[in-house]
């Protein structure tokens, strides 16, 4: 699957949001609709859409973590934003992101706030509440885009697997009809798979933000 042309015009699309020095959502929002972005889902495969997306998300998490200018590391965020809200996918393909990145977005907030580009917290906070992240240990810069793939499949399967044994075991069916299923299907054991999934969601959903009163939601 060759998606070095998505890439490129992710590329387009945030040379230009950095090119104008500009810091907004909506200024992403109208070069976004201006260069039609959105078809970029028209030439998806037909398989592997996980894959397709994850490594979308990736290419903006790039830019978003990396060290360029505030307007290369937003365009990043909003095109990340933009890409999740208008992927025709039912139900929604989350954004895997680790710890490492989780700590860059919290500066690239910071940063904002500094700049008084106020839309960013609100934004970020935003998609935290709507729990659009999915936590995972795999670096990209130490990984690839289909390791991601692979830890977040691997998880799937284990639960499925794990639950198909304690269903079918040798056991009082009376048990899974009550319903006891938490203790039984070991999820704390399963998340333990990502090696860095309850620190990193302890930082992004309890010391990462204080979360305001009132919560600007922001829908494409």
């Amino acid at each position: 699957m060759d998606l070095n042309p998505f890439r490129l015009d992710i590329d387009d699309l945030i040379n230009e949001f950095a090119e104008g020095n500009m810091t907004l959502l909506a200024d992403m929002k109208s070069i976004w609709l201006s260069k039609k972005f959105s078809c970029i889902f028209e030439a998806k495969p037909n398989k592997k859409l996980g894959f397709f997306m994850q490594s979308l998300y990736a290419h903006c998490i790039g830019y978003m973590t990396s060290t360029d200018s505030i307007s290369h590391r937003l365009g990043g965020l909003y095109s990340l934003y933009c890409l999740y809200e208008t992927q025709p996918f039912k139900p929604p393909f989350r954004i895997y992101i680790c710890l490492r990145e989780m700590k860059r977005l919290k500066e690239l907030v910071i940063d904002a706030k500094n700049e008084n580009i106020g839309v960013v917290p609100f934004l970020v906070n935003n998609m935290l509440e709507r729990n659009l992240f999915l936590y995972g240990a795999v670096d990209l810069k130490e990984g690839s885009v289909e390791e991601r793939v692979n830890e977040l499949i691997q998880v799937q399967n284990a639960r499925i697997q794990h639950a198909n044994k304690k269903l079918f075991a040798d056991t009082q069916i009376e048990r899974y009809i009550h319903m006891d299923m938490g203790k039984e299907l070991e999820v704390d054991s399963l998340k333990k798979m990502s090696k860095d999934y309850a620190m990193t969601k302890e930082l992004a959903i309890k010391g990462f933000f204080s979360h305001a009163d009132i919560i600007l939601h922001i829908f494409f």
